[in-house]
């Protein structure tokens, strides 16, 4: 090779060792796509850069947001995926709702509907882990189950204007809603918790490889099913988010958001099998496709259209994370 080859390796070689790798590598690529899109969008249509925006997107990403950390720890366990946090938010949203209307104080309405995310999370624990039955198909029973009965007893309710969370929660502090904020604080301590805490290990750990796990003394069964409570756990908190948010809660309101959440989680490094990947690429993910609903109907591409693309971005997802297995 002659030396102005060896040099030109050389050089090549310096700079592709300052180039992030693995999951850094995910959260650049995301994040640098996310300022394309904002960017070209904006060029097109100044009005795209507004206020009005900033509250659209932080708002799904805090809806949307809250259930993708849920069923993160599910998936971080390697316990695949909860399908039933869509409806279990909605109906937590419906039961808060319809408890205000009834004259309930938001804090025991609030408790009420929180607990029935966490009663769903341990009863998707209990047909897994014990009854022995896949993950996707106890949980995707448990959507059709919840939302059946849902129907059955109420299809929306009107949400008190004169309520506390209508009059504070729906509010926004430094411009942006007020429920972005307490995603934010979500996402950023079960980020730390697995990353720094014995706990958060445990939960690696049984997601890397559970006879492993099992030999160090960590029972996979209970860090599993911790890990569905605390799903249903924020799918309840979601449910109080999306209520705090419009006049009216219907049953229908989170028709697809289960795949929304799965094409986050696997877009942003996640793997299905479980004990990998971090939640700063999963936060740029969801910063990408909180986003590109909006910049969709700013391009004038009709919404019919959108239910297609997300299929798309979730074939994409499903492709990179199968790349990346292979890889391993």
């Amino acid at each position: 090779m002659s030396t102005s080859g060896i040099a030109l390796t050389n050089r090549w070689a310096r700079v592709s060792a300052l180039a992030p790798r693995g999951h850094g590598a995910t959260t650049l690529v995301l994040l640098l796509t996310w300022l394309a899109l904002v960017v070209a969008t904006g060029l097109r249509a100044p009005g795209f850069l507004s206020g009005q925006t900033v509250v659209a997107v932080a708002f799904n990403m805090a809806f949307v947001g809250i259930m993708v950390t849920g069923v993160g720890i599910v998936m971080m366990s390697g316990a695949e995926f909860d399908l039933s946090v869509g409806v279990t938010a909605v109906t937590s949203a419906l039961i808060v709702a319809q408890l205000l209307v009834e004259g309930w104080s938001f804090p025991p309405a609030m408790l009420v509907a929180v607990l029935f995310g966490v009663l769903i999370g341990a009863a998707n624990a209990w047909l897994v882990l014990w009854l022995g039955i896949h993950p996707i198909v106890a949980t995707l029973g448990m959507m059709f189950l919840v939302s059946g009965v849902t129907r059955i007893f109420v299809d929306f309710v009107a949400i008190p204007r004169d309520s506390f969370l209508r009059q504070q929660a729906a509010g926004a502090w430094l411009g942006v809603p007020r429920v972005f904020w307490v995603m934010l604080v979500v996402f950023t301590i079960v980020g730390l918790v697995i990353r720094s805490t014995r706990p958060g290990r445990h939960l690696v750990a049984v997601g890397g490889n559970a006879q492993a796990a099992r030999a160090r003394g960590i029972s996979p069964r209970r860090v599993q099913g911790v890990a569905f409570v605390l799903c249903g756990l924020c799918a309840g908190i979601a449910g109080l988010v999306l209520a705090s948010q419009g006049d009216i809660v219907q049953s229908s309101l989170t028709a697809g958001t289960e795949f929304r959440v799965i094409s986050i989680l696997l877009l942003g490094g996640m793997a299905l099998t479980g004990g990998r990947g971090r939640f700063s690429g999963v936060f740029a993910s969801l910063l990408l496709l909180s986003t590109l609903p909006t910049a969709i109907v700013t391009w004038g591409v009709s919404s019919s259209w959108q239910p297609v693309i997300e299929g798309l971005v979730l074939a994409v997802a499903l492709a990179v994370n199968s790349l990346r297995e292979k890889k391993r």
